[in-house]
């Protein structure tokens, strides 16, 4: 389950690469638009540290753990909901879901994400959890399904 946890945590950011670069959210910023943060991910792979995973315009993710090496496959679903994308994996053969979610603002010609949800219940730092390299993560297309049927994914 620790793989699983690993993998899904990198998933959005890369815990080490948030803490990181983290900031402080503009005063007067806005919130992206639903349609906005569609954008950011549908048709596209989050190519993260440790992982991989295709937003398929359909609502559904498959991701590939490992770098750079895949070890491991899962997949799920995404939403977006106002600023906000979650999405919902499963690791194949874990039956628990693991739930992240990223919230999103416009501040002047700068874009800030902050980490809402964590697939672990550990709370955000609603102050200084905002980075501004997470629509810098996802590349057009899919990426990752054919490592992901190589390695046997659903």
């Amino acid at each position: 389950m620790h793989f699983l946890s690993v993998s899904i945590s990198a998933l959005i950011f890369g815990a080490t690469t948030v803490a990181a670069v983290a900031d402080k959210l503009p005063k007067g910023a806005t919130p992206l638009s639903a349609d906005e943060v569609r954008l950011i991910y549908s048709g596209k792979t989050g190519v993260y540290n440790v992982s991989d995973v295709y937003y398929d315009p359909n609502g559904t993710t498959k991701g590939v753990f490992g770098k750079p090496k895949a070890k491991s496959t899962f997949k799920g679903t995404w939403t977006v909901k106002g600023n906000e994308h979650c999405m919902y994996n499963k690791s194949k053969g874990d039956p628990k879901t693991y739930t992240d979610c990223n919230a999103y603002w416009r501040a002047g010609n700068k874009v800030y994400s902050m980490w809402t949800v964590h697939y672990d219940g550990s709370k955000p730092d609603k102050v200084n959890d905002y980075w501004t390299g997470a629509a810098k993560q996802h590349k057009k297309g899919d990426l990752v399904s054919k490592k992901y049927a190589a390695m046997g994914g659903e």
